[in-house]
């Protein structure tokens, strides 16, 4: 495809016009075709050019619009165009989805353009033309919501990639900061894991310089764009005199923010003290999220989770090519590595020899653990895989929510192979949260599990005959509330 001179606006909207079409032709793979022909192409190209035929330096252009009866009923569709970067389609969808809209289709040709100096589009070049700027066209279908629904869209949109475009445009200098504070954390395996985080491992998205009186410096990334601190002050105080009393190098906690950039969860806060001499003076605090390569790494690559791993097997005696030994190496690899490092020894071989224990017979199991600041609390929950659905999981986070009188942050559910589920709630205790007896919790999910009618006639059989207690549960269970 050559470059077009501008001439006339028509000459050109029908170039680019045409342009587009062929772009999103080629860019529609087999299983999103389907109600997707020539006349549908041309009308999201005409659709997609209109939107990005004027857009400002550094700034996305996004229109929304209804239409009617489509493949999928009524929709809507959604064209998006950008500065070509990473992290575009994922952050995107992770908004339309965090909105609760069901995308239908989505296409992202990617294009060399050539703009003037308004930045009206002039025309669309070579793929390969040298030196040219490229930019990111989406154009997307998804489920229709209502004027006050498509404007907060919008917003959201405009936010995340807002975010996006701080957080690459700071890569550099995050990535120059987390060296620079390696270089001065004494302790080697400390040191060792930023230096992991660097090799791509850790996603960056932010970092900003607290200190000691309250003020804040060296924003970068996402910190450049919001007032809001990535942990809340009375946590701060409690990060300071985690450090002041000599406790571990990083601290690594979840911030209660969610991130827009690449994936929607709750970022990872890895934070270093700055000292002059013996007194801690400023917080170096670096946020982003775990990348799959790191989450998924045996732990004897994972700095400090090599050290625990290396000290259980030494403690417990296990081979490590017998099943022990095997089944602790999975167990520390199956466990979610951003959660896992953050935890004390103690902590982390509660979990692991509970994960142990239940590998070879899946069962019902609960497990609590804290934060290291305490502002957060984790769940770890295990399932037979075939018990787990969805009302199972909202019942179990209400139980925990009720106990802990903390709100449900997050949830994610992990399955093994072996038939055992694994689902971990993180749970908000910074405003009147406690930690709750985790083997009271414990009894009510294996009760959960079992079912109510069950635990009914157990609880008969202890003043009636089995036989009586099974008909008076089978006849009366029904009509008793769970709890």
């Amino acid at each position: 495809m050559t470059a077009l001179a501008e001439t006339k606006t028509k000459e050109v909207d029908t170039f680019i016009r045409e342009a587009l079409e062929a772009a999103l032709a080629r860019g529609a793979l087999p299983g999103e075709r389907e109600g997707f022909d020539e006349a549908a192409i041309a009308a999201a190209a005409a659709f997609l050019g209109r939107t990005a035929n004027e857009r400002k330096p550094g700034h996305p252009a996004i229109a929304i619009e209804t239409l009617g009866e489509g493949a999928n009923g009524r929709y809507m569709r959604v064209a998006i165009a950008n500065d070509d970067m990473p992290f575009l389609v994922d952050s995107i969808a992770n908004t339309l989805a965090a909105a609760d809209i069901t995308i239908h289709r989505l296409l992202h040709p990617v294009l060399s353009v050539k703009r003037d100096n308004n930045g009206a589009l002039a025309a669309i070049l070579d793929d390969d033309a040298p030196g040219e700027r490229r930019e990111s066209m989406i154009y997307i279908e998804a489920d229709r919501v209502d004027a006050k629904g498509r404007r907060t869209l919008e917003k959201a949109l405009q936010d995340t990639l807002g975010d996006v475009r701080a957080a690459v445009a700071d890569w550099g200098p995050m990535q120059a900061a987390m060296a620079a504070d390696a270089d001065a954390v004494p302790d080697e395996e400390g040191a060792a894991l930023l230096r992991w985080f660097l090799a791509r491992h850790f996603t960056q998205t932010g970092h900003e310089l607290y200190h000691r009186d309250g003020t804040s410096s060296t924003r970068l990334g996402i910190c450049t764009l919001h007032n809001k601190p990535l942990i809340a002050p009375a946590s701060l105080d409690a990060a300071f005199s985690w450090f002041e009393e000599g406790k571990r190098t990083p601290l690594i906690i979840k911030s209660s923010r969610i991130s827009r950039v690449h994936r929607l969860v709750l970022l990872d806060l890895i934070i270093i003290p700055v000292r002059e001499g013996k007194e801690v003076t400023a917080l170096s605090i670096h946020a982003g999220m775990w990348t799959s390569s790191g989450l998924s790494a045996t732990p004897d690559k994972v700095p400090l989770l090599r050290s625990a791993l290396s000290s259980l097997m030494d403690k417990f005696d296990f081979d490590p090519q017998g099943h022990a030994g095997k089944t602790l190496v999975h167990a520390l690899t199956a466990l979610p590595h951003d959660i896992l490092i953050g935890f004390d020894r103690e902590t982390l071989e509660r979990l692991a020899l509970t994960f142990m224990s239940l590998t070879d017979r899946p069962r019902p199991q609960l497990a609590l653990a804290t934060s290291a600041l305490a502002r957060h609390l984790y769940a770890f929950v295990w399932l037979p895989r075939d018990e787990l659905s969805t009302a199972r999981r909202v019942l179990i986070q209400d139980m925990l929510s009720k106990a802990a009188n903390g709100k449900v942050l997050s949830w994610s559910i992990a399955l093994e192979e072996g038939g055992l589920a694994l689902l971990r709630i993180t749970l908000d205790l910074r405003d009147g949260g406690v930690v709750p007896d985790d083997a009271v919790l414990d009894g009510q999910l294996k009760q959960m599990v079992r079912g109510w009618v069950p635990a009914v006639e157990e609880a008969l059989a202890q003043s009636e005959e089995p036989g009586r207690a099974a008909a008076l549960a089978q006849r009366f269970a029904p009509g008793f509330p769970l709890v």
